[in-house]
């Protein structure tokens, strides 16, 4: 039996395939051939799916909780994030509070204690901010790459403007969290994961976590699956 799992994303669908509990390969969602004693997890918030999960981990979400960790949300909660911050809650053996960045096609930014998952934050996403420039203006579209050349002085040409004006988005609006909450470490994940956590270049201890989704649908298998 292979262990499969499907990040099924807004933009970037994969697949996870592991080997002995070893995540060997990921693979875009359409380069996948399903093989019949796979055993597969998904977690879904993009278009939906033809292939069919093995255990259904919405069975273990209720009201207050996924799985043993608490759950202050409404049950609207994406799969994604819930799934990232269980990852990060069974990894905790201190009272401490994490931040979750988990930036794609949105930019979600999640707070986890002990107590478990507090809740958080939507934003649009780098690719998405840089976008509304075209699409609402006759402004020009730059490339998220260049958002690590800029500085801090006055913009004094289109592209300055808006490239600092991204800049300074992600490092105001993530920076005002970091103060609100104080985590003692921040996790980034997804596409541009890298990305943000250059950009912010905060202090605060990080890590970038580019497969959280995978490894943490794999740890459910190993640690509450096989319990049951």
């Amino acid at each position: 039996m292979r262990l499969v799992t499907i990040d099924n994303g807004n933009t970037n669908p994969s697949v996870g395939l592991f080997t002995n509990n070893i995540l060997t390969q990921v693979i875009p969602l359409a380069d996948y051939h399903q093989l019949k004693d796979d055993f597969i997890l998904i977690s879904s918030v993009g278009k939906d799916l033809k292939i069919k999960a093995s255990f259904d981990l919405k069975t273990k979400r209720t009201n207050t909780h996924f799985f043993d960790m608490p759950v202050r949300y409404t049950e609207t909660l994406g799969e994604d994030r819930m799934i990232a911050a269980f990852g990060i809650f069974k990894k905790m053996h201190s009272p401490e509070t994490r931040l979750v960045i988990d930036a794609g096609t949105f930019m979600t930014c999640d707070i986890v204690s002990e107590n478990g998952f507090l809740g958080g934050y939507i934003f649009p996403g780098i690719t998405h901010f840089l976008n509304t420039y075209g699409k609402s203006a006759q402004l020009p579209i730059f490339e998220k790459n260049e958002l690590l050349q800029v500085n801090l002085e006055i913009p004094q040409t289109t592209k300055e403007a808006i490239l600092k004006a991204a800049s300074l988005f992600i490092r105001t609006s993530l920076g005002e969290i970091i103060e609100k909450y104080r985590p003692q470490k921040i996790v980034f994940t997804g596409g541009d994961g890298k990305l943000i956590a250059e950009i912010l270049n905060s202090s605060i201890p990080s890590e970038i976590d580019r497969h959280l989704i995978h490894l943490t649908l794999s740890l459910i298998y190993q640690s509450q699956l096989h319990q049951d």
